[in-house]
């Protein structure tokens, strides 16, 4: 089988395209930046960290330098934990700012606009469908039109909330070529502010390309500028922080209060000042580590041993950098575990093979990952027989102090693919077993399209959730979910307000909170009064928790202007999974819609709409997934695809998801380039359309060449490695037996792709080998092996 690349290019349907960076502009029928073309001509990032909430601005210029129109295809990816909450094209001197309408308006709207001639601004979460415009995490700008030798300045801004994790913090914006090549900024400005409530140390904006000039740096505020010419945005902007330990187990509360807000009027020419604004305010609570904390996978002698059950997601929707981070995380899980513990494998796609359970000795652990790299992806998802294999592995007499560790995209394709049934269903089947014995549901969501309101629901059974997307950072996140595995969250962990009657609709923004971490609430209050009382309680480690503050909720204050949209956010959370478990009603998603519109943020049923010149059209990332996928019309009743090998095949109505769809292969023998496929659409009163995708064929590996300085090394000593690859790789990882696996980044200075691997304290004096893999933008996959001895 040949690798695919799919490019929708339907304004009907999803754009698979490639892994996304943020802030690419691609010149039409390019897969790749091309400066020469469309170039960035200026970019400027605001950054603003208040506690948790992080908000970006981010103000690019690109430039047409040819003597014709141009149309490019704008991407940007967001992290995980972050929203848009503003978006704008520049018509010249004009600001074209969106707005926030119900989505079947925007939609209908941006229909009449486009048989108009006009060319509207569509940016939605996901699909034009709302199932899977919960699941999505990219989008993309079809931006039309840039003048002969003009520019188009292009505007958009997120809010992020930034985890604390081991009293650890870490921010980034994903800038490096990941996906594409690198773009170069010709004049990049970037301002960054955090502001703390607790009190902060080591901070580092460790990024060489961005050096910040640091203009403060304080125990609750730091602030820096970095603006220079000709950058190559080779990295991500990254900033790390920690929190100070001797600050734990105390309590901050944040308010916002604006008494008098301005409205448009219908018919005055005055805006209406409005004085029944409530009030909002956030209550953040810094746990401190506990006595029984320890390093990643709770590896500490003290601890007690544990099972660890991992269902790992074989299923063709798993290709690419979906299955390199399961794998990464799967091998540093079981790496970490001590011999006295337990661990079963099941690996799941349209059935499931089972590795019973066994002891982490070396020899085991080494014949699971064995077996995982033997295994091939094949067919659909069955997510309730993964999770049945999983239970009945927790449910052996030889299984303890279980955690029930999930790696997958969780997208059920087979068996029961509701989330609302499947969710059901696990709870039951969970709630059967003694109190003392359920597992503990870890999930590790990955991909661009992960099933997020299945694995929430998933996570409510004692469990942990963590996502990250194909832009993002692996090692952060990835230490931070397993460095859970053997622990427990707080328990029983609740706020209490005194008088209850001065708050109101109060919610958590965390589904778990652990020591080292951070546990907040956000909610409203309607009158100014003085001294509330805060108390935070639960059990940490089994012993009881108390944390207890007082504050006032103020008549004004303005300092903290993103809690009415974090409470909005939280509410709107809070009803999305109401409808997910029960399913919709009017009351609910006229709240849903009134709250998006009021604080601005995309839901499954709100658009962005901005005209008249931006044609967005969502996204969802597949990279290489041989899956066609059609959204219609609802009069749409038969959907074929003529592929130009020779295939016609019927498209199968997804009616759960609202999409047609069906998988292909690209034969073995087709040339490399790009291809058509034509859609026959027919409606139900037998009116036939017409349309096409294009999809492109690479098959070449990259080439991979290994430099060492000398093969031979002592245990515990590093090896620094330098690798050059092809052009178009993407990806590079250096592996070693019984070593972490270590991902090589591009060193300028060098020339190539450099990294340091550590030889294993415990490995046996012997020859060894060394494979580096290199995946390239199409997703082949390249290798070279070394050889290297171990000394004694």
């Amino acid at each position: 089988m040949k690798n695919v690349i799919l490019v929708f290019v339907l304004t009907l349907a999803i754009s698979p395209l490639l892994v996304a960076d943020a802030g690419i502009l691609l010149p039409r029928d390019k897969q790749e930046p091309d400066a020469s073309v469309l170039s960035l001509e200026e970019m400027e990032i605001n950054i603003r960290i208040d506690n948790g909430d992080a908000r970006v601005f981010i103000k690019q210029i690109f430039a047409n330098h040819t003597p014709h129109i141009e149309e490019g295809n704008y991407i940007f990816a967001l992290p995980s934990h972050a929203t848009i909450s503003d978006f704008a094209t520049w018509d010249g001197p004009t600001r074209l700012p969106a707005v926030i309408l119900e989505r079947k308006r925007a939609e209908d709207i941006y229909t009449q606009l486009k048989q108009q001639a006009v060319d509207p601004g569509l940016l939605q979460m996901g699909e034009r469908g709302a199932e899977e415009a919960k699941r999505t995490s990219v989008f993309s700008a079809r931006i039309v039109p840039i003048l002969a030798y003009g520019t188009k300045r292009l505007e958009i801004e997120y809010h992020e909330s930034i985890p604390v994790e081991n009293l650890k913090s870490y921010f980034a914006i994903p800038l490096h070529p990941d996906a594409y090549q690198a773009q170069a900024a010709r004049h990049l400005r970037i301002h960054f502010e955090l502001y703390s409530a607790h009190a902060i140390r080591k901070f580092q904006a460790p990024a060489t390309t961005f050096p910040l000039r640091i203009a403060q740096n304080s125990a609750h505020v730091v602030e820096g500028d970095f603006e220079a010419e000709n950058v190559n945005l080779t990295e991500d902007f990254v900033a790390t922080f920690d929190l100070d330990p001797s600050a734990t187990d105390k309590l901050q509360v944040l308010t916002y209060r604006n008494p008098v807000s301005e409205q448009p009027s219908p018919t005055e020419t005055a805006p209406v000042r409005r004085t029944n604004e409530p009030g909002f305010f956030e209550a953040e609570a810094l746990l401190g580590l506990g006595a029984k904390q320890s390093s990643p996978v709770n590896s500490s002698s003290s601890a007690p041993s544990k099972t660890v059950i991992v269902l790992f997601d074989t299923s063709l929707s798993m290709q690419w950098e979906k299955l390199e981070r399961c794998y990464q995380a799967l091998e540093t899980l079981l790496r970490n575990l001590r011999p006295t513990d337990r661990f079963s494998l099941v690996l799941f796609n349209s059935g499931t093979q089972v590795l019973p359970l066994s002891a982490a000795a070396s020899g085991n652990v080494q014949h699971a990952i064995d077996t995982v790299r033997a295994s091939r992806l094949r067919g659909g998802t069955d997510v309730q027989q993964a999770l049945q294999a999983g239970l009945q592995q927790a449910a052996s007499p030889d299984a303890s102090n279980s955690y029930l560790v999930i790696l997958s995209d969780g997208g059920a394709t087979r068996g029961p693919i509701l989330n609302s049934k499947l969710a059901a269903w696990y709870a039951s089947a969970w709630k059967q077993f003694p109190a003392t014995q359920r597992p503990r549901t870890y999930i590790l969501a990955v991909g661009d399209d992960a099933n997020l309101p299945l694995f929430r629901m998933l996570a409510h059974q004692d469990g942990v959730l963590e996502q990250v997307l194909s832009t993002e950072p692996m090692e952060f996140k990835l230490n931070s979910f397993l460095s859970k595995i053997g622990r427990s969250p707080i328990g029983r962990l609740q706020l209490t307000i005194d008088p209850a009657a001065a708050a109101e609709s109060i919610y958590p923004l965390q589904d778990a909170a652990f020591s080292g971490s951070v546990a907040s609430w956000v909610g409203q209050y309607e009158k100014p009064q003085q001294n509330v009382g805060f108390s935070v309680q639960g059990l940490r480690d089994g012993i009881p928790l108390q944390i207890s503050g007082n504050t006032a909720f103020p008549g004004e204050s303005l300092d903290h202007p993103q809690l009415p949209r974090l409470w909005a956010r939280a509410r709107v959370d809070a009803l999305l999974q109401n409808v997910e478990r029960e399913g919709e009603d009017q009351a609910t998603i006229d709240e849903i819609i009134r709250l998006s519109r009021k604080y601005k943020f995309v839901t499954p049923y709100t658009s962005f709409l901005a005209v008249p010149r931006a044609l967005l059209r969502p996204r969802v990332i597949r990279p290489g997934d041989p899956v066609l996928r059609v959204k219609t019309d609802e009069s749409i009743t038969s959907v074929v695809a003529l592929f130009p090998f020779g295939l016609v095949q019927p498209l199968r109505h997804l009616s759960a998801e609202d999409v047609w769809q069906t998988r292909f292969l690209a034969p073995t023998d087709m040339q490399d380039g790009t291809y058509s496929v034509r859609l026959i659409l027919r409606d139900r009163v037998g009116h036939t359309y017409r349309e096409s995708k294009t999809f492109v064929i690479s098959s070449k590996p990259p080439v991979v060449q290994v430099k060492l300085d000398r093969t031979r090394f002592q245990r515990g000593e590093a090896v620094d490695l330098k690798v050059r690859a092809s052009q178009n790789t993407r990806t590079l990882v250096a592996r070693l037996e019984d070593a972490a696996p270590v991902e090589l980044r591009w060193n300028a200075s060098a020339g190539a792709s450099t990294g340091t691997l550590l030889i294993p304290e415990q490995a046996i004096p012997g020859t060894y080998k060394l494979t580096v893999t290199g995946e390239d933008i199409a997703h082949n996959i390249g290798t070279q092996e070394v050889q290297l001895e171990v000394l004694p």
